[in-house]
């Protein structure tokens, strides 16, 4: 989105804006119509993030409800929460730590200054542990639940990448550091950094499928999860029914806001050149939708 990192028109606050870019930056709107048309929707659900998580829990269950009538003994399927993106950091600063204590502080990638004979262990249980969380956080990295498209496959490889150096870095540059005659924790902590490399460019490899299916954006993230594609009908219904209900209360209890909040999303609409200046101006003046229900198109 090119409204992306453009200020505010109305002097909404950052975090509100943040939840605006992150509902229209995987979109994915055919016309500029569809884009109107959806911004009502945006608008409510970036007013109040309490809302959007309420209807990331009604789509899962529509998921997981067509899913069990399919197989019953299919797996839950997971929505994305706070925790979870903050387990997304923790893996990206733990993948981060464990080449920094390898690297040399001379480097000027923000080595630690000690021996590898104290850092090389730390440093490949750190890229264990960083690599563990990206295992597990996969499946809804790979949904589009944590951050859509803004976090793709190639961020597994260059945890990758990362870890290669700094194994090379150890073995090539600094294995003169060691203690030979007790060398099983440098030894131990190479082998666990080249292995979570390695099965990094694994993940990697399999994540680019996830990326190359289009599930992460647009109408696909709402039946992302499902088993069979007839279901999708069934999908939408359920959100429709949970629209017809949320849609209304969110006008009784914070019109002026979510309408606030609009006049943003129409914004950023208009800066990425998705609608018209004219088509701007018009949508400002519409009223919100008699009859709410999920976005189709």
């Amino acid at each position: 989105m090119a409204g992306y990192g453009h200020g505010s028109v109305t002097g909404i606050d950052e975090r509100t804006l943040g939840r605006i870019d992150l509902l229209l930056f995987d979109a994915d709107y055919p016309s500029a119509a569809d884009a109107v048309d959806d911004s009502w929707r945006v608008a409510v659900l970036a007013a109040d993030p309490r809302v959007r998580a309420d209807r990331d829990r009604a789509r899962a269950h529509a998921v997981q409800a067509a899913n069990a009538r399919r197989d019953p003994s299919t797996r839950g399927v997971r929505d994305a929460s706070s925790l979870h993106r903050a387990l997304l950091a923790v893996a990206l600063v733990l993948a981060v730590v464990a080449a920094g204590l390898v690297m040399p502080s001379r480097a000027g990638l923000g080595g630690s200054g000690l021996g590898l004979q104290q850092t090389m262990l730390p440093a490949g249980v750190a890229a264990m542990l960083a690599l563990a969380l990206l295992w597990w956080l996969e499946p809804l990295r790979a949904a589009g639940a944590l951050w859509g498209s803004r976090l793709p496959a190639v961020l597994h490889l260059a945890c990758a990448a990362l870890w290669f150096l700094a194994a090379a870095v150890a073995l090539l540059l600094r294995w003169g550091e060691i203690d030979a005659q007790q060398p099983l924790p440098v030894t131990t902590g190479l082998i666990l950094l080249v292995t979570a490399g390695t099965l990094a460019l694994a993940l990697w490899h399999r994540a680019r499928r996830a990326d190359r299916s289009g599930r992460q954006s647009g109408i696909a993230r709402v039946t992302g999860g499902l088993t069979d594609a007839r279901d999708g009908v069934a999908v939408f219904f359920a959100l429709d029914e949970w629209w017809r209900v949320a849609g209304p209360a969110a006008m009784a209890t914070g019109e002026a806001r979510a309408r606030r909040v609009r006049i943003e999303a129409l914004a950023r609409l208009r800066l990425a050149g998705v609608i018209s200046v004219v088509d701007e101006q018009f949508a400002a003046l519409d009223p919100p939708p008699v009859r709410w229900r999920e976005r189709r198109r």
